[in-house]
């Protein structure tokens, strides 16, 4: 996922699209270029295409897949990639067969070991904040220094930069910016 320049990923939560131009708007003119849209409402699949389609410059995930319906859906929205909060080995097979960038969450070390298993390099520790927060992390980071974190959960905008300070989180991700 080497088109994440920055560091954040900015979460949303949308019940419908109302006032989504306007949120965007700010996002983008405050420099964040990599969205993510929860799979948590009704209305993520409707927002992935409408933001691929009206934003082409933007990057757009979608979170909280669960299971292999909902990424194809996703990749048939648009989507650049994916993010799961747990390790299902069928929706990670799935996705790297179709070349889809996807990052399942774990909260263990065992789970990391899964994950390693299947090839990946980059994991998203969730919930990040109640998995340990950023000692948690270090403390991977030492047995498992070629893998990558992508901590989200309970991450605000002033505990961030203390994920970010760590070699290993390639990004964070957070919904402090997206209210």
């Amino acid at each position: 996922m080497e088109y994440l320049k920055d560091k954040i990923i900015a979460l949303l939560v949308l019940n419908n699209l109302e006032g989504l131009d306007k949120t965007m708007e700010d996002l983008i003119s405050n420099g964040y270029s990599v969205i993510e849209v929860t799979l948590r409402t009704d209305c993520a699949f409707e927002a992935i295409r409408y933001l691929k389609k009206n934003y082409p410059d933007l990057i757009v995930g979608a979170g909280t897949i669960l299971n292999v319906e909902q990424l194809q859906s996703c990749i048939d929205c648009g989507a650049d990639f994916g993010v799961a909060p747990g390790l299902s080995p069928e929706v990670v097979r799935y996705a790297q067969a179709q070349s889809f960038d996807f990052v399942p969450g774990i909260a263990t070390a065992s789970e990391l070991e899964q994950a390693i298993s299947f090839g990946l390099d980059m994991v998203k520790v969730f919930p990040a904040k109640y998995c340990g927060g950023p000692g948690f992390i270090k403390a991977l980071s030492g047995p498992y220094s070629h893998i990558k974190f992508m901590p989200t959960g309970g991450i605000t905008e002033e505990t961030a930069q203390e994920y970010m300070d760590i070699p290993s989180v390639y990004c964070v991700g957070g919904s402090w910016m997206a209210r």
